[in-house]
């Protein structure tokens, strides 16, 4: 199967209805007849070059209808999409092609709209294993702690994948998606999902009060998929009302009390938190709002178990590695090639998230492996006290880290304008005292990774 004859079938049941509108795009909104027709004439284009199904390329497009139209193309010719962000610097773009092994590369830079790159087998076979898969998308992590790995998903695993989300989301026609996250980096459980079911997408490259406020009050969005810092921005927008959405989910990283306190005062509704994982999918969505800081319970296509480091599952309420089983999961990881039947254990995947599970199946995360800590015999995770900092008063998000001469803990400090900076943060905030950071430092912004989130790199 390919994943495009999904979009295809829409386009010949509402060609008229709008896919897709950016409106910062000059080329403006573009109907489902359109999309197709565009998508299916740069396949044939691909075609007419001597391209092959199977072959991998590189989009490093800005965001907007060209992006889109080049992504389906590639899906229609049956060519593994490999989407990189246009935020990403040259090393890391050079890293990605040279890991995925790419043959092509397709980019609006300096470069040219299209330059042939080397293209060495990925699975040691040949790449006869990776065609077998019928490949359809590779993503590649994005390096918080270490080196990006690269996770292949086939036509048939997107296709389980996008089944799976919509038990709950339950994307129709009728809806109108305000999606305001890179599609470099949220394209399957995303932009697919809302493509293969006939939605409208709103979007806004550069956000300003006139695009905002048109986008909410002449197309009166159902959805909303962001992050906590567009969510903050939303709130301090003029945008004055949200009448119809009925989902407005959160992602990305850890969602302050505040952004979500702040949403309910403006638009009188609940934020919806989600852990959407790159080798599983849209794992969960909390949709009671009655655990703060829970990311809520999981799909019901999906069995999570919490593992002890003896390989056991845990009882409810203690911390242990997230293992996930159920549809969707990754087909391989690159760099070097490691099947998924390599990847599997008896819990299904092991994510390498730390968390805990209440008695009512409420999912909280404690954070990475490789971001626990040890401080005088104390193991935790730095989110557990960054949770506690971003809840302050004046603090608009923080990171912790280990200062490795003392072996205390040191905390960079992001203030809201006007916030008066702390000295010291009061010990009694923690669960044990030996979590208080015990050195401050205001900074205008924190390191983060190319594609947004947090830097733990030292």
């Amino acid at each position: 199967m390919n994943i495009f004859s999904l979009i295809r079938q829409q386009a010949e049941s509402q060609p008229d209805q709008v896919a897709y509108h950016n409106f910062n795009d000059p080329a403006g909104p573009l109907t489902y007849r359109e999309l197709v027709a565009k998508a299916e004439a740069f396949a044939r284009r691909l075609r007419a070059r001597g391209v092959r199904p199977g072959e991998r390329h590189g989009l490093y497009l800005d965001e907007g209808s060209d992006f889109l139209v080049t992504a389906l193309g590639l899906l229609a010719a049956g060519v593994c999409m490999v989407p990189m962000g246009t935020f990403l610097p040259g090393t890391e773009v050079d890293y990605i092609v040279a890991a995925a092994g790419l043959h092509a590369l397709h980019t609006n830079r300096k470069a040219g709209g299209f330059r042939k790159a080397g293209a060495p087998t990925i699975d040691n076979h040949g790449d006869q294993e990776f065609r077998a898969a019928c490949p359809a998308y590779i993503r590649f992590t994005s390096g918080t702690t270490g080196r990006r790995k690269g996770v292949l998903l086939s036509h048939q695993t997107i296709f389980d994948r996008l089944g799976a989300a919509d038990q709950i989301l339950r994307i129709t026609p009728r809806d109108r998606v305000w999606f305001q996250l890179p599609m470099a980096d949220h394209f399957v459980v995303s932009v697919l999902l809302y493509l293969s079911r006939g939605a409208t997408i709103l979007t806004a490259s550069s956000q300003t009060d006139e695009t905002w406020r048109a986008l909410a009050e002449t197309h009166a969005p159902t959805l909303i998929y962001g992050s906590p810092a567009f969510y903050r921005e939303l709130n301090a927008s003029p945008v004055a009302a949200l009448p119809e959405v009925r989902l407005a989910i959160s992602t990305t990283s850890l969602l302050p009390q505040k952004v979500q306190h702040d949403f309910r005062s403006r638009f009188g509704r609940w934020l919806n938190v989600a852990l959407g994982i790159i080798e599983v999918g849209l794992l969960t969505l909390d949709q009671m709002h009655a655990r703060p800081g829970s990311v809520g319970t999981m799909m019901p296509a999906y069995q999570v178990t919490i593992v002890g480091a003896d390989g056991r599952p845990v009882p409810a309420g203690e911390l242990g590695e997230l293992h996930v089983a159920g549809p969707g999961l990754l087909d391989a990881y690159l760099n070097p090639w490691r099947p998924r039947r390599r990847l599997l254990g008896e819990h299904g995947f092991p994510t390498g998230d730390f968390a805990r599970l209440d008695s009512e199946r409420n999912l909280y995360l404690a954070g990475r492996g490789r971001s626990r800590v040890t401080v005088d015999g104390l193991v935790f995770f730095y989110e557990e006290v960054e949770a506690v900092l971003d809840a302050l008063p004046g603090i608009a998000e923080s990171r912790v880290y280990l200062d490795k001469a003392s072996g205390k803990l040191g905390a960079q400090l992001v203030y809201e304008a006007g916030a008066t900076g702390l000295k010291r943060i009061e010990p009694s905030l923690f669960p044990d005292l030996r979590m208080a950071p015990a050195f401050l430092t205001a900074v205008n912004s924190l390191t983060r990774t190319t594609n947004g989130k947090l830097s733990r790199a030292e």
